[in-house]
């Protein structure tokens, strides 16, 4: 269901694997006292104003400017207040049900000891809600394996900062030498898929956010990293070995534009695919 009447952009128009999301310019004047069935983030890109809320028959408010993020538990009663017209933002809603496999333990703990609203400053969690914003308006050309890793991640910082430590707590353990291996054999015979977090999990029988923090302890880098890694690696041999274009090449390897190709591989070698090819 749209969060807003005219959303000038929507995740859920595009190929996000991630949270759903929107974006808009909040109309001015008050907005009527409504509640949200989801855990819902509110992300103030511009402008400002305040957070009316009530709880337990009291109502609070809290200021909004840019660069805040208010973080509303499901079902609490709250009222926008936007003096001076309308100002931007973005509303995040953490479906549980359609993302439960990539961080149960988080999931719980956020549904069962966040605060009825939290209003913060928070540089880290800004920064995550702007790259999922970034990647949508892109296209979305980082694929599946982003969008999911970016939200495990999301969800993990949030539940660690906000929820009760006490519901997180796990057993962790390493990667044993034949997961690795087997891990390795699985993504490079299918570097040109759309590689997911939640395949890699479920070929170790571990949730996704469990996965994604013994992969990273066991190989060094995300999973996300390491693919891009070995795409990369791939590139290199078809350029020593084959005439193809940059093109051709990020085409072969799994790349879904050429952009993102000599995005990542310059960040991987220092060069464009170009300077790179020019100087075998």
């Amino acid at each position: 269901m749209p969060l807003f009447r005219t959303a000038d952009l929507m995740s859920a128009d595009h190929p996000w694997a991630g949270f759903s999301f929107e974006e808009a310019n909040a109309p001015g004047g008050p907005m009527p006292s409504h509640s949200w069935s989801k855990t819902t983030l509110l992300y103030v890109t511009g402008g400002q104003g305040f957070l009316r809320w009530k709880h337990r028959g009291i109502w609070s408010v809290d200021p909004l400017e840019p660069g805040t993020v208010s973080i509303t538990r499901r079902n609490v009663e709250i009222q926008s207040v936007l003096p001076g017209g309308s100002f931007r933002m973005m509303v995040l809603q953490l479906d549980g049900s359609r993302l439960e496999d990539l961080a149960p333990a988080q999931v719980l703990a956020i549904d069962k000891s966040l605060s009825p609203v939290q209003v913060t400053g928070d540089f880290r969690l800004a920064t995550l809600l702007s790259a999922m914003s970034a990647e949508v308006k892109d296209g979305c050309t980082s694929g599946r394996l982003f969008g999911e890793s970016i939200s495990v991640a999301f969800l993990t910082y949030l539940a660690g900062r906000y929820a009760t430590p006490q519901l997180l707590t796990g057993c962790e353990k390493s990667l044993s030498p034949a997961e690795m291996r087997t891990l390795v054999g699985y993504i490079r015979e299918r570097l040109v898929s759309d590689i997911s977090v939640t395949e890699l999990a479920r070929l170790m029988q571990m949730s996704a956010s469990h996965f994604a923090r013994i992969f990273k302890a066991s190989f060094g880098m995300t999973p996300y990293q390491f693919v891009m890694r070995e795409r990369v690696a791939g590139a290199k041999d078809l350029f020593t070995s084959t005439t193809l274009s940059g093109s051709q090449v990020a085409a072969e390897i799994g790349f879904s534009s050429q952009s993102h190709f000599a995005k990542v591989f310059r960040q991987f070698t220092g060069v464009t695919p170009k300077q790179y090819k020019a100087g075998l």
